[in-house]
This record gives C-alpha cells, structure tokens and sequence, in this order.
C-alpha cells in the first residue's frame, strides 16, 4: 500500500510540474498585417514571435514558420498547434496543426471564415501560449492576412530605462507633448516588442504626430536616453 501510494504521489507531483511548465503570454496586443502579394521572405512581413517561430504566408496556401520551413505543407506551421477559444480555457482546448483547425475542426465553417472566433496559439517547444484573432485572410490568393494576438508581457520593456520624462495627454488619439526636455533632439518610437516604428526631429514644444500608430502601448525615447511609455487610443 505504501508504495502504491507513493507511486500516486510521484504522479501526481509530475503531472503538476508539466502542467506549471506553461507559459501564457497576456501582454500588450500587437497587430500583425501581410498585404497581398508583399515578399514574405522580408522581415517586414512575418511575425518574428520568438527565434524558432517566424509566421508568415506565402502568395496562397496557409501559414507556415519560415524560420524553419521553406514553404507551406500540409503540417505547417511546424512547431506550432492551433485551438478555438481564449487562454483563459486552455484545460478545455484541443489542438490541431494549423489546416486541420482552421477547415476540419473549424466551428465557424472553413477557413474562409478564420476571422470569426479567437485562437489559442501554443508554441511547442516552447510551450508559450497565445491569444490570437485573425482580422483578415485572403482566400482566393494574394496571401493577405491580419492577426492581432498577445505579447511576451516582459519582452523589450527591460531593453529601456524608464526615467523621467513626461508626455501628455495619456492616452492620446493624434498628437503627444513633451515636458522636460530642454533642447531639440530626435525622438525614436519603438512598439512592446522592441521594434522601432519611427524616428523624427523634435522641437521645443511642438507635438509628435501619432496618428499613424495602431492603438495599443508604445515606448518613447529620446536621443539623450530618456524614455517613457505612451498609449494610442
């Protein structure tokens, strides 16, 4: 009996251990857009998630991780399975690779209908989980497609000392003003995952045009490395 109950114990402890081994990504949401018939070889259109897993899409067919595959099959994105649903009912998901979840196992229709209902995106080996909503997807060729999904909460924030220097008004729809800044310098926008989105000439008192940005949380800073965060709403 002892023994018996020892074994129990033993699995029990491993399967808590598997099951706390999950990392879900609840970060800021970044927007991921591919317009019909761009280079997916160019970094611009792929989603550089983590270094084994670069999503992109080809002019037709489906997503494929093109840092580590040369095109789309039917298996694609290796390293990668895809549920309906949200992190929050992860114990209640199953996964499939992307084709089968998106036509098979789609519960909106086929994959004309992605954009219908939110994913789960697991990242295999590294067991990274992540909210995701396609927002678009070209069917009949082109290869367009949009997601917006979820982001490493702790990614590239720690790549920026935030000191003091303030912009005003939090959140902002078009334009941003800068207090303590003592002189004109160049101001560089970056997005949470570290990716710089502009870079422009600043002058005492004039506002930074925002208005091209998504909605969403941005850092800024400046050419003396000052730097503080913004959100577009």
């Amino acid at each position: 009996m002892k023994t018996k109950t020892t074994l129990i114990l033993l699995l029990f402890l491993s399967f808590n251990l598997i099951g706390n081994s999950q990392t879900i990504w609840d970060g800021p949401s970044v927007t991921i857009t591919k317009a019909d018939f761009s280079d997916w070889n160019l970094e611009e259109n792929q989603d550089r998630i983590t270094p084994t897993v670069w999503l992109t899409r080809q002019d037709e067919q489906g997503q494929f991780n093109i840092a580590q595959e040369s095109g789309y099959v039917s298996g694609s994105p290796v390293d990668t399975e895809w549920g309906w649903g949200t992190t929050a009912d992860i114990g209640s998901i199953t996964f499939y690779n992307w084709r089968d979840a998106t036509r098979n196992n789609n519960p909106y229709g086929n994959h004309e209908n992605i954009a219908d209902g939110p994913m789960v995106l697991h990242l295999i080996t590294d067991d990274i989980y992540i909210d995701l909503q396609y927002n678009s997807w070209t069917s009949q060729g082109g290869g367009g497609f949009s997601y917006t999904r979820s982001s490493d909460p702790g990614l590239a924030i720690n790549d920026f000392e935030v000191v003091e220097v303030k912009v005003y008004p939090i959140p902002s729809k078009d334009y941003l003003y800068i207090k303590n800044l003592d002189q004109n310098q160049n101001l560089m926008v970056f997005d949470m995952l570290g990716k710089k989105l502009f870079e422009q000439a600043f002058e005492l008192n004039s506002p930074i045009d925002i208005t091209s940005l998504d909605k969403g949380l941005y850092l800024l800073k400046t050419e003396n490395n000052l730097t503080t965060r913004f959100i577009k709403n």
